[in-house]
């Protein structure tokens, strides 16, 4: 099981309603990252995240809903996905689900009672307290926010509702801005790719890759050559005295060679005095947006920069921040003379460089914003918010462990739970993923000496951390100094790049005597390719195929085959999620071995596995030499940092 999908189980958050709540000002300081999420789901996540946490709601549900009603977007927490879609009425809510899509706010005490109340399926979650609150944007209703307390576990006062509905209001003008945004972004993106010619020479003659030039700045500093027809265009940074050549694009395949008093004059990264060139005088206002005649020019035309780099025509325009402050200067250069820029070509050189200046503070600000996301992160890698938990893999036969899994909890600054998925989600977003699977291995494979004999740990991690040399020299290490058989567990979720390059790897890792894993087979990417190019000692059925399998006889023919493919290719089958004796009892009728679930054993802190070693051993945070990259500097997130978990029952 990949600790990202360990959520099936995961305990619920607490019921019981924080002590002290702060007044709304207060909240809604704590909420401000709200608006700073990149993507509606990332809105929903968040908005469905805080309000649970300060309301004490033990489920809730944000959706957005098109044009016809149907949901466009879903965020859950306290629920498992299979338990929301079967939702009576879902995807086209009615009911009362209906109701707040409708506009109305709804504060009941016990949902079932009401007139528009709706039945839940068997098995289904019971629900009693409903809040419930439309989110709009601009009084359009763009979707519903549901929170909801089991029967007899609390209900929802005017304070819960006024609170909530001020965290709606802000998620809606949150996800307008997203739409504003987008809408801006297709905009740039048509603007900066307004042809094949401007596409080609941006990628094929820009002279280098300056760090922090996006392909978007890119592009429209190649857009702005071609609207002004000179052969080199150039985006400069005027810091005081100082000027830097950020991104160059040109037509010509071979620059000719500088006066070696100005070598690479114009290569991407080059830094002068700014009275060397022209760009000052443009920003002094004492040069014309456009020279057509440089040499005849009595300002330029004597500049040893003229000569050196045979320039005979110029057009520069300053590149203004959001702020009111100047960038820089977006320029143009060509080799002879040229007739002036009209009126229309300098209006649009003007409009590339705002645009140029607006997409250079949107990316600055999201830098600083993932820089200070990577240092609320930093718990979760130094192992202040995470804990190793084991589930042991059972032989069906005899009832005995044959190995356990290591498996990661996570905690929020509240020291409430965490979706595992959630959190290597967040680290893959902020740069982090194989870093914090490299911390938690290193915490995992801690444990492995103090396995009782012939038993195994397995180990999850994906290919992109296994192609990863510092990951290897963690596995190979541990497998070294210990007696016990190390299992790597490949999530078969992870879409494998190259394949070649894992298979070596793997090779490498088997030659130590550690053997290999299939994850979730049948769930994700390319099963059969993973079981074929891979060739695994062990293959985990998913869940998906083990649930129902005693009723269900398609999930018994998938079952039946894959344990047979399983044997030919040498390798035994583990079933995941087995819940019931007779999911159990199906399971070993048809061939299989080995399974791991609740109704065996349920994950717990290793000394509960291990009792024979009380004493849990020593877990340092991750180090430089561990990780590459270097953990941010550690702070204390505030509530809104990331969503909470969802909380399967």
């Amino acid at each position: 099981m990949h600790p990202t999908d360990d959520a099936h189980h995961a305990p619920g958050p607490a019921s019981t309603r924080p002590p002290e709540r702060g007044d709304l000002v207060a909240v809604l300081d704590e909420v401000a990252a709200l608006g700073q999420e990149r993507t509606k789901q990332g809105v929903l996540e968040r908005l469905v995240d805080l309000t649970r946490a300060l309301t004490g709601a033990r489920f809730g549900i944000a959706l957005l809903t098109g044009p016809d009603g149907r949901p466009t977007a879903m965020a859950h927490q306290g629920m498992t996905t299979a338990q929301v879609t079967a939702m009576p009425r879902l995807p086209r809510p009615l009911g009362l689900l209906g109701l707040v899509l409708a506009g109305q706010t709804l504060r009941l005490e016990d949902l079932r009672s009401h007139g528009e109340g709706v039945g839940l399926p068997p098995g289904h979650t019971p629900m009693a307290a409903l809040l419930g609150t439309p989110l709009t944007h601009h009084e359009d209703v763009i979707g519903g926010l549901y929170l909801s307390h089991p029967p007899g576990r609390g209900h929802f006062d005017a304070r819960d509702q006024a609170l909530v509905a001020a965290l709606a209001l802000h998620a809606g003008a949150c996800l307008g801005a997203l739409r504003a945004a987008r809408q801006s972004h297709e905009l740039l993106t048509a603007m900066a790719t307004s042809g094949h010619d401007v596409a080609h020479h941006t990628d094929a003659h820009h002279t280098g890759a300056h760090p922090g030039i996006s392909p978007v700045v890119r592009r429209l500093v190649a857009a702005a050559r071609t609207t002004v027809g000179l052969q080199t265009t150039a985006l400069t940074r005027i810091q005081g005295s100082t000027q830097t050549f950020v991104a160059v694009d040109t037509t010509d395949a071979t620059p000719r060679t500088p006066h070696a008093a100005h070598p690479g004059m114009l290569a991407e990264g080059t830094t002068i005095d700014v009275t060397q060139g022209y760009c000052g005088l443009v920003l002094d206002h004492t040069l014309p947006a456009t020279v057509p005649d440089v040499r005849a020019h009595p300002l330029l035309g004597p500049m040893p920069v003229t000569d050196a780099l045979g320039v005979g025509a110029y057009c520069g325009v300053p590149v203004p921040l959001p702020d009111g402050s100047t960038y820089g200067t977006l320029c143009g250069l060509g080799p002879d003379p040229t007739e002036p820029l009209s009126s229309t070509q300098l209006g649009a050189l003007t409009a590339l460089a705002e645009l140029i200046g607006a997409q250079i503070a949107r990316e600055n600000h999201h830098r600083a914003d993932q820089r200070n996301q990577q240092q609320a992160f930093a718990p979760y890698l130094d192992g202040r918010r995470r804990a190793t938990v084991l589930q042991p893999i059972v032989d069906l036969a005899t009832g005995a462990p044959a190995g356990y899994e290591a498996l990661t909890r996570f905690t929020d600054p509240a020291g409430a739970p965490r979706r595992p998925d959630l959190v290597f989600a967040e680290a893959g977003r902020l740069g982090l993923g194989v870093q914090l699977e490299q911390a938690t291995a290193a915490a995992a494979l801690s444990w492995l000496p103090h396995l009782p004999p012939g038993r195994y740990l397995s180990v999850n991690l994906s290919a992109q951390a296994l192609l990863h040399p510092a990951t290897r020299d963690q596995l190979t290490t541990a497998a070294t100094q210990t007696t016990h058989q190390l299992v790597v567990e490949l999530t078969e979720h992870d879409h494998v790049e190259d394949y070649p390059a894992l298979v070596r790897v793997l090779d490498e890792l088997r030659a130590r005597g550690i053997r290999l894993a299939i994850d979730d087979t049948g769930a994700g990417y390319a099963s059969l390719q993973h079981l074929t190019r891979l060739h695994p000692d062990i293959v985990k059925l998913d869940l998906t195929f083990v649930r129902d399998i005693d009723t269900d006889p398609a999930r018994r023919a998938i079952a039946r085959a894959l344990i047979g493919l399983t044997t030919e290719i040498g390798a035994h089958l583990v079933a995941e999620g087995i819940e019931t004796p007779a999911e159990r009892n199906t399971l070993t009728q048809l061939g299989a071995t080995h399974g791991q679930g609740y109704h065996l054993a349920r994950p717990a802190p290793p000394t509960d596995h291990l009792p024979q070693h009380p004493t849990p051993p020593r877990q340092r945070p991750a180090t430089e030499d561990q990780h590459p990259t270097t953990p941010p500097t550690t702070t204390t997130p505030a509530l809104t940092n990331r969503p909470a978990p969802s909380a399967p029952t």
